[in-house]
């Protein structure tokens, strides 16, 4: 489990990085922000956008 969080948190950790001084003790915080944010547009793509582009254009039986 700890695996998934860091895999979840290393970009948003990244981008915070680009703004935020590591040693600030809001680094976190703005860090979970971005990877909510992050979280949320990838649930969005993935509602939106199908999962096999094929089946659309195929007829219905």
């Amino acid at each position: 489990m700890v695996w998934v969080a860091r895999i979840v948190l290393f970009v948003p950790a990244l981008i915070a990085g680009w703004f935020v001084s590591r040693d600030d003790a809001s680094y976190w915080v703005i860090a979970l922000a971005i990877a909510l944010v992050f979280i949320a547009l990838t649930a969005v793509a993935g509602m939106y956008f199908p999962r096999d582009p094929g089946r659309a254009r195929r007829p219905d039986a």
